[in-house]
């Protein structure tokens, strides 16, 4: 899903849990900046792989690496490797589980990255595409061995 549609509905969903809960302009912010920096795993991969810093760069490389990825038959994907989106996964989410003991505002973060993952998971189901690439990381390290690097 395209960084937009995850800052438009992170908006709009954060609004409504201020509207329905007692929480601070301050935990929503958190809900809300959440919601869509979650991506920010995106850009750094770019980073990783192109050696390049530029975020315009970035979001045309994803972009276009989403119209070829959807261009393809979903038979013709799974012969492909994913790429590995760490913020992305289970075992980032577990993480900052462990963490939100200890630091309660990131009980927030986890909620903002909620929305998103929801947000994610309609966008893949929407394309047919399978959900596990947004579900664990290891599994999506695990299965690209022995496929064939795409773009």
């Amino acid at each position: 899903m395209l960084p937009k549609y995850h800052i438009i509905i992170g908006l709009i969903a954060s609004i409504a849990i201020y509207l329905i809960f007692n929480l601070t302009i301050f935990q929503v912010s958190i809900i809300f900046l959440s919601s869509f920096l979650i991506d920010a795993d995106h850009y750094l991969l770019y980073i990783f792989r192109k050696k390049d810093f530029s975020l315009i760069n970035s979001i045309k490389y994803f972009k276009e690496r989403r119209r070829r990825w959807l261009s393809m038959r979903p038979e013709k994907r799974k012969y492909h490797k994913r790429a590995i989106f760490i913020f992305h996964g289970i075992e980032f989410w577990f993480l900052l589980s462990v963490l939100a003991s200890y630091i309660n505002l990131i009980w927030f973060v986890l909620l903002g990255i909620f929305i998103h993952m929801i947000l994610d998971y309609i966008d893949l189901i929407y394309v047919n595409d399978s959900l596990y690439t947004k579900l664990s990381q290891l599994y999506v390290y695990q299965t690209n061995k022995r496929k064939k690097n795409f773009l």
